[in-house]
Order: C-alpha cells, then sequence, then structure tokens
C-alpha cells in the first residue's frame, strides 16, 4: 500500500506503511475538485454562539440532483450544539454528507467532534476529540485528540469577531485499503476565525493550517469554510457556502484537493 505526497519528489521509505511487503512513497497526479469530505473542517470547528449561560443549537441542510447525461445526486447536513455554564462551554458538531454519480457511490463522510473549553475573558483554553470517516479519501476512521489556546482579537456587541486559535493534535487514522494502511502524525493546528454581520446579511470564514510536527512541508492539511448568509426569518438562514480541503499526503489515486459551492437552509435556535 503506498500513499501519494502533494509535492513531486524522489521515492522515499514510508514508515507509516503496515502491510508487510515494500515500503514506498508514490507521486500521483493533483487531484481535481469533487465535493469535500464532510461538511465541517476538521478539527477544532465552531459556528455555535452563546450569550450568557443557556443552549444552543444549529442545523444547515444542502442537496444537489441532476439527471440527464451525469446523474448526480448530493446531500449534506451538519449540526451544532452548545451548553455553556459560567467560564464553561460544552460544544459539540455532527457532520454527514452521502453523494452518489452515475450509479456510483462517491461521498460517505461522517465526522464527530467535541471541544469543551473554559473562557477566561478573550482566552479560551480547549481539549479536543474527534472521530471521522471518508469514503473519498479512503479513510476507514481517524481518531484525533489534543489541546490548545485561543484569543478573541476583535468583538462587538454586533457579533463581529476575528479570533486565532493553536492546537496540538494526536492524530491516528485507518485505511480502508488492501492491505490496510495506519499512521500516527502529531500536528499543530492554526485556525483563523472571522465573522461579520450587516443587517440581514453575514459573512463568515474558517481558515486551517495544520502541518506535521515532525515534516512541515511534506505533510500538512489546508481547510477552510466561507459562509455568507442571508437572514429570512428569526431562526431561519439562506446560506451561501464554499468549502475547500487539501491534503498533501493521501491514498493513491484519491484526490488531495477537494472544494464545493452549495446554497441550503440554515436553522438555529437557543441564545
Amino acid at each position: 500500500m503506498v500513499l501519494a505526497a502533494g509535492t513531486a519528489r524522489a521515492q522515499v521509505p514510508d514508515s507509516t506503511n503496515t502491510g508487510g511487503g515494500p515500503d514506498s512513497t508514490v507521486i500521483d497526479k493533483a487531484g481535481s475538485f469533487t465535493p469535500p469530505p464532510a461538511g465541517l473542517p476538521s478539527p477544532e470547528f465552531e459556528t455555535y454562539n452563546v450569550h450568557g449561560n443557556g443552549v444552543r443549537y444549529t442545523a444547515a441542510l444542502t442537496g444537489l440532483l441532476t439527471t440527464g447525461t451525469v446523474e448526480r445526486v448530493y446531500f449534506s447536513t451538519s449540526h451544532t450544539g452548545n451548553y455553556t455554564t459560567g467560564h464553561w462551554q460544552f460544544p459539540a458538531a455532527l457532520s454527514y454528507s452521502y453523494g452518489r454519480q452515475g450509479g456510483a457511490l462517491r461521498e460517505r463522510e461522517l465526522l464527530l467532534l467535541l471541544t469543551p473549553a473554559y473562557r477566561l475573558g478573550r482566552w479560551k483554553f480547549y481539549v479536543l476529540g474527534e472521530f471521522e470517516t471518508s469514503n473519498l479519501r479512503a479513510i476507514d476512521r481517524r481518531v484525533v485528540t489534543g489541546g490548545g489556546v485561543g484569543y478573541q482579537l476583535y468583538a462587538d456587541s454586533l457579533s463581529n469577531e476575528v479570533a486565532l486559535s493553536t492546537f496540538l493534535l494526536d492524530e491516528r487514522t485507518n485505511y480502508n485499503t488492501e492491505p490496510e494502511l495506519q499512521r500516527h502524525v502529531v500536528r499543530n493546528s492554526s485556525r483563523l476565525k472571522a465573522r461579520l454581520n450587516q443587517k440581514v446579511f453575514s459573512f463568515s470564514e474558517l481558515l486551517f493550517y495544520q502541518p506535521s510536527v515532525t515534516d512541515p512541508g511534506g505533510d500538512y492539511r489546508l481547510n477552510s469554510a466561507t459562509v455568507l448568509a442571508f437572514k429570512l426569518y428569526q431562526h431561519l438562514a439562506l446560506n451561501l457556502a464554499y468549502t475547500f480541503s487539501y491534503e498533501s499526503v493521501v491514498v493513491l489515486n484519491r484526490a488531495r484537493a477537494n472544494g464545493t459551492l452549495s446554497v441550503g437552509f440554515a436553522y438555529s435556535t437557543g441564545k
């Protein structure tokens, strides 16, 4: 079993291969854009915004159906919930997407994320747990644990916000390949979060850079989620969203870059 790195280099030993045969890293062509793995960038995702103590829940739903020369079915849903009491926040996020093209399975992506946090002024201190599966990237299961700290650079009464955070993550991945491939990587995750509100419109951006601690130039991930929302009613909004993910190291013949543009509805309740 082999991995495909994101830059053109000579073949080198791959110590993550557990199949027992010869180990090598093979370079493949850059992947084309296809719908992204799950609806949430990984990790430390948060869209929840709780004012004071209480509970907040958000849900988003998007879908696509095309017929004719190419038949395409795509569905995605994401949910976030957060309970806040005093300085503590207990958020959770769930994302699932499913897609078929020409009768063949394309996407079956699942992400579950927990990020309890302690807030002290503009600072946040996190612990993190994540579980992920991805048909697009041949991931049977990925388990991530870690912790980090964040700082709110700007915030106002209109919920406009700019924040930065950094995490140290322990990532263990099992790929559903023959033979089965396992990887263990320790990563740093840096995140920029921005939100701008203007009357019935809002704009949000989450940008992640996640290099390996031991090989930052050859093993890294980029994730981005951009959402433009138009408020229809008190709890309902129309979302135009673009998500992008890039992994420099992937299973051979799997795309390194995945992106999609979608339109859907988002519902929120709570504080």
